[in-house]
């Protein structure tokens, strides 16, 4: 039931590295991550990583991934050789390392084909989306990002991380590191909750084909701190499809499957129509038991279009008014105040001798 073995983790980029640790050292998994930056890979610490030769970063222009995999090949015959059946390619959308790789590196992992045409890897990208006030080029590297991956035919479930801090936030570090833990604690437990009922059981198989449908994935824990506390359902479905760390869903009612986990031995903390009332009626609803806290996944839900374009219009709307301001740009114009003035002859007044200079006279006389 544990999927733990079957999965590998790839970070590329500033924010892959940093989530990919996460999983790492906290849960055990194994990973890898790979940046252009020594100064970003040094900053991780001892953890597995690859440095991707002549490229110090891509300075925003996510193009640049072409030609850096171009000329990283070892690092190509690295990812192709994973063996490992689900592989998280984790990045950071407003980026450009990241953006830029992953869709390519997502095509060529999913090359490898069973008989029946469908691919063996299970490949799942986690991109975190920029927030609403970061820059044009952010918006629009993420925008591109999300575009191509959506196109790929055969990618499996992906996770839209809502990077959207407060402007007013003392330490976005800390809320990063939220972000960040809190995705690791949520999927880690999607992965290995070994639980067990008598109802029936969430198993390995029922996970495994919830990650491979491809669309958008969310997923939502909760648990109550009293014994006698009733869990607050509308919180949970609340934070699962809007306000919680996850791109809100389309609310449109395209979805494939629901998991519920459910924290006891009975369906008292929470029922599957509430949750298909929110999100739509699924192909599939896998129920489990016994679980230290209620777990709510869904998968084949439509990509976040309307989160993403919402970025790619606010991109728009910054670079025309960019463009109305450069046309306002103030320019020195020619000062012209003194042509008008003609010039004049300038007669040398008298001037009247000192009475040194008359005497001066007399003596040469």
């Amino acid at each position: 039931m544990n999927l733990k073995e079957k999965c590998r983790f790839l970070g590329l980029g500033n924010y892959g590295g940093k989530q990919v640790k996460e999983f790492i050292t906290s849960y055990g998994y194994k990973g890898d991550t790979a940046n252009g930056s020594e100064q970003d890979l040094k900053a991780l610490g001892d953890i597995p990583k690859y440095q991707l030769k002549g490229f110090d970063g891509f300075g925003g222009n996510r193009d640049k991934a072409m030609e850096c995999l171009e000329q990283n090949p070892e690092f190509l015959e690295f990812v192709s050789e994973i063996e490992e059946e689900i592989i998280f390619l984790i990045f950071g959308g407003g980026g450009s390392t990241g953006s830029g790789c992953v869709p390519i590196l997502s095509e060529m992992l999913l090359q490898d084909r069973n008989e029946d045409g469908s691919p063996k890897k299970i490949v799942c990208p986690v991109i975190a989306l920029p927030s609403p006030d970061e820059s044009i080029k952010k918006h629009t590297n993420a925008y591109d990002a999300v575009k191509e991956l959506h196109e790929i035919e055969g990618l499996s479930a992906t996770f839209f991380i809502k990077n959207n801090l407060s402007k007013d936030s003392k330490d976005k570090e800390k809320d990063y590191q939220y972000l960040n833990s809190t995705f690791a604690k949520f999927l880690d437990t999607f992965l290995t909750s070994d639980t067990y009922g008598e109802l029936n059981n969430f198993d390995e198989s029922e996970r495994l084909e919830m990650l491979r449908d491809g669309g958008a994935m969310v997923i939502s824990l909760m648990g109550v701190k009293e014994k006698d506390e009733i869990l607050d359902q509308a919180l949970l479905l609340e934070k699962l499809t809007k306000s919680g760390i996850f791109a809100p869903t389309e609310g449109n009612g395209i979805c494939e499957n629901i998991a519920i986990i459910h924290a006891g031995r009975n369906n008292s903390d929470i029922d599957k129509e509430s949750i298909i009332a929110e999100v739509g009626k699924p192909r599939n609803v896998f129920e489990g038991y016994n679980g230290r806290n209620t777990l709510v996944a869904i998968s084949g839900l439509d990509y976040p279009v309307s989160f993403v374009s919402s970025l790619g219009e606010a991109a728009k709307a910054a670079y025309e008014e960019r463009q109305r301001n450069r046309k306002h740009a103030g320019k020195l114009g020619d000062l012209n105040f003194m042509e008008d003035e003609t010039p004049k002859m300038v007669t040398a007044e008298q001037k009247k001798p000192s009475k040194w200079e008359v005497l001066q006279k007399k003596m040469k006389k």
